[in-house]
C-alpha cells in the first residue's frame, strides 16, 4: 500500500499513510462523510508518488483515471450505478491505474464520454427493449391503416406510415434480420435543409448493406429523398437507427445529438413510434385513441388485414429436438438473457479461443434451428455470440434456467 491524498471540490483536502489506525477504504469513506454533500462536484483520490490519479465526477456521472504530471493520460468512464465508484475506489487503491483496466470501457475523451452517456439513455428507451419480431409486427399492422401494403423488393420488406403533418416512421427489414427504422419529425432541429453533409452524416456507422435500401431508391408515399454529398440521394431523417446487432442509434446521429446538445427526443422517435410499442396493449381501440388522424374504420382494416396474413402464416416448423436441447445446454452453461429478453448472449466477455469448439457447434445449432444471430454490440469480446430470442426455444428454456 502507498501513500494517498483526498480531495474534493472545496477546497478540502487530506493525506493518508499505511499504517495509521484507518484502512485506506475506510479513510476516504470518513473523507466522504465529514466534506461530501449534496452540493459536491467531484473527489480526488492521488498516488502522487506513481503520479497517477482518480476522480469521481459525481456531476457528470462518470469516473477518470489520470495518469502522468507531464501530457497525462486522461481516461473516462461512465457510471449508471452509484456502486460502482466504490468499485473504481477499491481496484485503484489496491492496484492503481493499470487495475481499473478490467472496469471500463475507458473513454479518450468527454465527447466520447457523451456518446456513451447517449447511448445509455437509448439502452433504455423503448425502442431498443422491443423486440424486432414485435417491432415489425406493429409496424405491419399501422402500414396497412395508413392505406398502404408492406412493399417487398429483392430480401428487403418497406413498411411505414405518416400522421399528415409530414412527420413519417419508415423501416426496412431484410431477410437475414438486419434492419433499419428512420424516423422524420418536420419540426427537429436535425433537420439540415441546406447541408447535405450534415444529413448524410446522421447515417454514419451504419454497415453499407442496412444502409443500402435509404441509398439511391424512389421516393414513395412515406419517403422522401435529399441528396448526397457524393452524388445520388438519401432519405431524408431525422432518426436512425440500425439493427445490425442489437438496436443501436447512428454513430453519426449521437456525435450530431452531443454537438448541438440536443436530446433523443429530437429524433421523433418517442412521438412518432415509441408512442405505439409503449401500448402494452396494441389493440385498434389503443391506436384509434392514440392516432386521431386516423378514422376507426382505417385502423379495423389495418388490424384485420394483418390478423388474416399472421393466421394464415402461423404454422411454424417443429424444432429438431436434439438440436434444441443442444442449444439449451450450452445457454445454461455459458450464457444468459439481455435485460430485455431480445436477445440470448452467450460466450459473454470470451474470446474466439476460450469459447473454443462449442462456439462452432453454436454456431451450427444456430443454423440448423433457423435462429436470427445478429452482431455482438461494439466492444464486445471476439468470442461473444448474440442471437435474438424466440419464443420456441423461451418456453423450452425454462425447463434449463
Amino acid at each position: 500500500m502507498r501513500p494517498l491524498t483526498f480531495s474534493d471540490d472545496k477546497g478540502n483536502e487530506e493525506a493518508w499513510l499505511p499504517g495509521g489506525p484507518l484502512s485506506v477504504v475506510d479513510a476516504i469513506r470518513e473523507f466522504m462523510d465529514q466534506h461530501l454533500d449534496d452540493d459536491s462536484t467531484s473527489l480526488r483520490i492521488e498516488d502522487e508518488g506513481s503520479e497517477e490519479a482518480l476522480v469521481l465526477l459525481f456531476d457528470g456521472g462518470a469516473v477518470c483515471r489520470v495518469k502522468g504530471a507531464q501530457s497525462p493520460r486522461t481516461e473516462y468512464r461512465l457510471v449508471t450505478h452509484a456502486s460502482a465508484y466504490g468499485t473504481q475506489i477499491a481496484q485503484f487503491v489496491r492496484g492503481g491505474f493499470i487495475a481499473l483496466d478490467r472496469h471500463g470501457p475507458w473513454l479518450p475523451d468527454i465527447a466520447a464520454l457523451g456518446r456513451a452517456r447517449l447511448r445509455n439513455e437509448f439502452d433504455a428507451s423503448v425502442l431498443r427493449r422491443t423486440h424486432p419480431r414485435e417491432l415489425r409486427r406493429r409496424l405491419e399492422v399501422l402500414t396497412r391503416v395508413d392505406g398502404r401494403e408492406p412493399a417487398t423488393a429483392g430480401e428487403v420488406t418497406h413498411l411505414g406510415f405518416g400522421n399528415g403533418d409530414g412527420d413519417t416512421v419508415n423501416a426496412w427489414f431484410a431477410a437475414d434480420a438486419r434492419a433499419l427504422v428512420v424516423t422524420y419529425d418536420h419540426t427537429s432541429a436535425l433537420i439540415s435543409p441546406d447541408d447535405a453533409r450534415a444529413h448524410a452524416e446522421l447515417y454514419d456507422g451504419v454497415p453499407a448493406d442496412v444502409l443500402a435500401p435509404v441509398r439511391d431508391v424512389p421516393e414513395t408515399a412515406t419517403t422522401r429523398n435529399v441528396p448526397h454529398p457524393d452524388g445520388g440521394t438519401l432519405v431524408a431523417a431525422t432518426g436512425v437507427f440500425h439493427f445490425s446487432g442489437p438496436c443501436a442509434m447512428a454513430d453519426g446521429l449521437l456525435t450530431r445529438l452531443q454537438e448541438a446538445r440536443l436530446g433523443i427526443e429530437d429524433t421523433g422517435v418517442d412521438r412518432l413510434l415509441e408512442r405505439f410499442l409503449a401500448m402494452k396493449d396494441f389493440t385498434p381501440g389503443a391506436v384509434a385513441e392514440a392516432a386521431e388522424w386516423w378514422s376507426a374504420d382505417d385502423v379495423a382494416r389495418g388490424f384485420a388485414a394483418t390478423a388474416a396474413l399472421e393466421e394464415a402464416q402461423s404454422a411454424s416448423a417443429r424444432l429438431d429436438q436434439d438440436a434444441l436441447d443442444r442449444f439449451c445446454r450450452i445457454w445454461a452453461d455459458s450464457g444468459y438473457n439481455d435485460r430485455w429478453d431480445v436477445h440470448y448472449v452467450l460466450f459473454d466477455s470470451r474470446t474466439l479461443e476460450e469459447a473454443g469448439e462449442t462456439r462452432d457447434e453454436l454456431l451450427s445449432l444456430i443454423r440448423t434451428l433457423g435462429l436470427e444471430r445478429v452482431d455482438a454490440p461494439p466492444g464486445a469480446a471476439d468470442g461473444e455470440v448474440w442471437v435474438r430470442t424466440d419464443p420456441r426455444i423461451d418456453s423450452e428454456l425454462e425447463r434449463w434456467s
